[in-house]
Order: structure tokens, then sequence, then C-alpha cells
């Protein structure tokens, strides 16, 4: 079990903030969101003609007393959120040094309990080599210590395929919603899921957690120049998902082209949010939490 709940003083700090997301539709309820519909709000936006069954209660009668005829108060409704915060806890998601699902339990439980202070709808779930698996729910931050503790017990095993895990997910979103999904994205084409996503009348945002490692394996290179079995420099790796091994020698040459295909793969990963009509944020697995959230990513305006 680890503890994935935020400190106290940043807890503080979130329940002051709310997601800000305006192109995710409401689903309904009493909440802080204003919705795409009219009705009678407490804040006036316009007026509309009279229809049978309004509520005589609505009809302006100073503007039936200027005009003779019968007009309504119409006013901006504040409602809910539907938050589904997906965690990747595939394989994958056990490397790195801090490992990569830590950082990405810790995101999942920050960003639903903001969702949580502002009364939405919350429920978590997670997918790993075994299925989904859905975790609690809850409506305001009473919930959260459940939801924390849900998180903590999770455990990265298996491997997943995004547009599979995709299909089966929309079966139980909720219609119109708000879907925040934590990984590192090493998926083979993520593509197929985001418009899986889209058909199912989801706001959809990315968060890609990876490792330093990953970011910069140089590190791992001059760890390697000791020598050892396969000589000066080199390093056998391992995929976690499939076990398959690969001898890599990480001469300068190839981490300047390792660095060169890391750089296509996120622009072409934001590529694909931007066209789906999604928002892409990137995390280190070692990132401070309070930093990443308040301050890094304060320019996406996810949290205000």
């Amino acid at each position: 079990m680890i503890d994935v709940a935020p400190p106290p003083s940043l807890l503080q700090r979130l329940a002051r903030r709310r997601l800000n997301v305006p192109r995710s539709g409401t689903f309904g309820g009493v909440g802080e969101h204003r919705s795409s519909t009219l009705g009678p709000g407490m804040e006036f936006a316009e007026y509309r003609a009279y229809q049978p069954g309004d509520d005589l209660r609505r009809v302006d009668p100073h503007v039936e007393a200027r005009s003779g005829e019968l007009f309504v108060r119409e006013g901006d409704l504040l409602e809910q959120l539907a938050v589904t915060v997906v965690v990747d806890m595939s394989a994958s998601m056990r490397g790195g040094a801090p490992e990569k699902s830590v950082l990405a339990r810790r995101l999942a439980g920050a960003l639903a309990y903001v969702a949580l202070a502002g009364t939405d709808r919350v429920r978590l779930m997670a997918f790993t080599g075994h299925g989904l698996h859905w975790g609690p729910r809850g409506g305001s931050v009473r919930a959260a210590g459940q939801l924390f503790e849900w998180l903590g017990g999770l455990r990265a095993e298996g491997a997943v395929g995004f547009a599979h895990a995709a299909k089966a997910l929309v079966a139980r979103l909720p219609r119109p919603g708000l879907c925040l999904v934590v990984s590192d994205w090493l998926f083979a084409a993520p593509e197929a899921g985001l418009a899986v996503l889209r058909a199912a009348r989801q706001e959809v945002v990315g968060v890609q957690v990876c490792s330093p490692e990953e970011l910069d394996p140089g590190a791992l290179a001059a760890g390697s120049l000791g020598g050892g079995a396969l000589g000066s420099g080199t390093l056998t790796l391992e995929d976690v998902e499939t076990g398959a091994e690969l001898n890599v020698a990480l001469t300068p040459a190839a981490l300047a082209v390792y660095a060169q295909n890391l750089r296509r793969w996120q622009e072409g990963l934001e590529s694909a949010f931007v066209r789906h009509g999604g928002t892409w944020l990137r995390a280190r697995s070692d990132d401070d939490l309070e930093a990443l959230l308040l301050k890094d990513w304060a320019r996406y305006g996810l949290i205000r």
C-alpha cells in the first residue's frame, strides 16, 4: 500500500481550486459549472417568449407592461461535471526511479480531489493486463479518503492496448463527461482509443508520466561505462510487459537518435490529442506534485 494522498497543506490549496474544462458538457445536478442550456437559474442570461407550460412566476411583469406580451426570464444553470479519472496500471508503469505509477496515482488522486471540491461527480478507474478495475465514486471531499486508499492499493501488471481499454471503458461512462487519463502512453496506436472516447461525448485530458531515464538515458550510459558482460557502454534492456530483451550500445550517436525519436513520438501524441479536441499534459515521475499542479500546469488552465 502506497500513501498517495496529497499533504494537508496541498489539500487546503486544492480545496479552493476547481477543474476548468469549458468544452466539457455538464451532466446535471447542482454544481459550479455553467451549463450550455438555460433555465430557472439565479443569474439572468436572456428573455424568451412565453410557451404554454412555463412557470408563470418566471414571466417578467415589467417587460409585459412595456410590450403587452409575455416573456420568461432565462438564467444560467450551474451543474456538475461527470469526471472519470483513469490511471494506467499496466506493467510499464513500474519503470523508472522513482516509479512512474506512484506519481500517476498521486496525480489521479489530486485531480479527483479538485473535482470533489467542486461537488462534481467523480469515479476512479484503472486498467491493467487483467482488465478494467472500477474504483469508488464520490460527490464531495468526504469521499476523498476512500479514493486515496483505493489508488494506493493498486498494482501495476500486464500489458494493455489503449483502444481495447477505451472500448470497454465507454460502456460505463456517463455522457457527456470529462475523462482524465494518466499514463505513460506507451501504446502502439492511441488514436483509435481517443476516437472511441470522443464518440462517447468525452472531453479527454491526457497526462503523460515519463521517468527521468526515459527522457534522458544519458545517466544509464554513464552507469554502463564500467563495462560488463556485454562490453563497455552496452546495456541489456528488457520490456517489462513482454519480457523481450534488446542489447543497446549507448553511444553519443545512439543517444542523439533516441532524443530525436522521443521528440517526434511526444509531438505525435500531442498532435493526436489536438486533432481529437483534447488536452495534453506532461509530467516526470520525480516531479514535485504541488509545483506540477499549481505552477508548471498553470498556463494550461486545467486547475483554477
